[in-house]
């Protein structure tokens, strides 16, 4: 696939500059097409684009906003066949894994938006001490929307379809690694016939996000990625007062009481702990087992891991992919070194899977014997590498366990009693917890606690981040 324009103000339009950036496959490592690198020029022209259209976008009817909304989510869904491949091979997602997340979420997202747009309240009547007030909703204005390149087109529109619902335009910055997998999500919206400018796509690399993140003419960013960059982009939307809203990296674990199914756990793990070959913020990398418990839960786990099969992502029968580039590879490969540096055990994995001379594979590894303070039990590795460590104390002591993290983004409490496993769940910091479960749902508020995010998506609270409010005084 080779592509040469941007989608901007409804057109392809010409980069400013001339450079090109190579896709290559993470399984292969074969270039599979290549697409323009974006300068800052661009954005400027992205975002005046997306200033234009503000008014008449906002002014539309939500009933019209939302007709156009599920035209994209039909226009996405008639490329399942075409987005699952590009995505598996920019990431190394397992192929149903890689449709799924990329297109029936972002169809399940822009329809549920859409149904909350045709019912949107704009002016709220409320009594007040002194005549009445009308609490009335004006969109936010001009998004930036930097997503990263685990779920290339799914998380763009954890924030695209609330945006646009609520009438804001927006800048779509997505990552230089899943290049071309934005384009085909820019096809979608380009025959979906938005007025120009509402959604315009950009894929660019860290410098052009910061100067859209820095740009006057964006009202607000919405991000997902890492700690480190949340950070950075937290403090430049601090000084300049902008509105964020900020998902960033877990650590989460699986909470293992002492009387967890077990096996219903291990059946969950490819979810749970392993979706996207590791790479997913919300997997739950650390496990916690009772410590007399520990010995049988550590076998169940290197079992299932060590049963994961690795292939090629296009392959049917793969469970487990490749990481997304030859610096996610080193990166993992680092953690594993200083883990067995610091005293803990494997008992799977460790290594590169044999006979994948190409491809930047890692088998699945898990830890025993972690210390909750190496940088193993601590850090977000983002990989197919899990640690297994021991808890005493009862459900308070898991409790205590599975905070002990600077993070707070997902988790799981596995217990023969559903009630049990709620009360500790609800003793965990963190802003998603399943009971024996992890599903997302789109109409609950998904967000972090501690250094896991800032702010909500999905649910009405996703919404309401796209909007500011005035309340107007009236007399009696």
């Amino acid at each position: 696939m080779k592509r040469e324009h941007f989608l901007i103000n409804g057109k392809w339009r010409a980069p400013s500059g001339a450079d090109v950036l190579p896709t290559i496959s993470a399984a292969t490592e074969q270039q599979i097409g290549q697409s323009p690198v974006a300068t800052t020029a661009d954005i400027d022209v992205a975002v005046q684009a997306a200033r234009d259209a503000l008014p008449a976008w906002r002014d539309l009817s939500p009933v019209e906003r939302a007709g156009l909304m599920e035209r994209l989510s039909e226009n996405l869904q008639k490329r399942t066949a075409e987005i699952g491949p590009i995505v598996a091979q920019e990431v190394g997602t397992p192929l149903a894994f890689a449709g799924a997340a990329n297109v029936l979420g972002p169809v399940s997202q822009l329809r549920y938006y859409a149904s909350k747009a045709r019912d949107l309240v704009i002016d709220e009547e409320r009594p007040a001490f002194a005549g009445r007030t009308v609490v009335h909703k004006e969109p936010v204005g001009v998004v930036g929307v930097i997503v990263p390149w685990n779920y290339p087109i799914g998380l763009i529109h954890f924030k695209l379809a609330p945006a646009l619902a609520a009438g804001c335009t927006v800048v779509v910055k997505p990552s230089p690694e899943t290049a071309l997998s934005s384009y085909l999500f820019a096809d979608a919206v380009y025959e979906s016939g938005f007025p120009p400018g509402v959604i315009n796509v950009v894929p660019g690399d860290r410098v052009v996000g910061e100067h859209l993140v820095r740009h006057d003419g964006v009202d607000k960013i919405a991000f997902t990625g890492s700690t480190a960059a949340g950070r950075r982009i937290g403090e430049l939307c601090g000084a300049a007062l902008k509105p964020v809203t900020l998902e960033l990296g877990g650590k989460s674990a699986a909470v293992l009481l002492e009387d967890a199914p077990l096996e219903a756990f291990i059946a969950s793990m490819g979810v749970v702990c392993m979706a996207n070959n590791g790479q997913t913020c919300v997997n739950n990398t650390r496990i916690l087992a009772p410590a007399s418990r520990y010995d049988d839960v550590v076998d169940a786990v290197t079992n299932a891991m060590s049963g994961y099969r690795v292939g090629d992502p296009l392959e049917a029968a793969t469970e487990v992919g490749p990481v997304v580039n030859s610096v996610a590879r080193d990166r993992i490969e680092g953690y594993i070194a200083e883990g067995l540096r610091a005293g803990a055990r494997i008992t799977t994995g460790g290594g590169r899977p044999a006979g994948r001379e190409k491809g930047w594979f890692v088998s699945p590894t898990v830890f025993a014997d972690v210390d909750p303070g190496m940088s193993i039990a601590r850090e977000e590795i983002f990989g197919p590498v899990l640690t297994v460590l021991p808890y005493e104390g009862g459900d308070e002591g898991a409790a205590h366990a599975a905070n002990d993290s600077i993070y707070g983004l997902g988790g799981t409490v596995w217990s023969a009693d559903v009630e049990r496993g709620r009360a500790v769940a609800r003793r965990i910091d963190t802003g998603t917890v399943g009971v024996n479960t992890y599903t997302l749902d789109v109409n609950s508020p998904f967000g972090g606690h501690k250094a896991s995010g800032l702010g909500y998506e999905l649910g009405d609270e996703g919404l309401a981040a796209y909007f500011k409010l005035t309340s107007i005084y009236l007399p009696d």
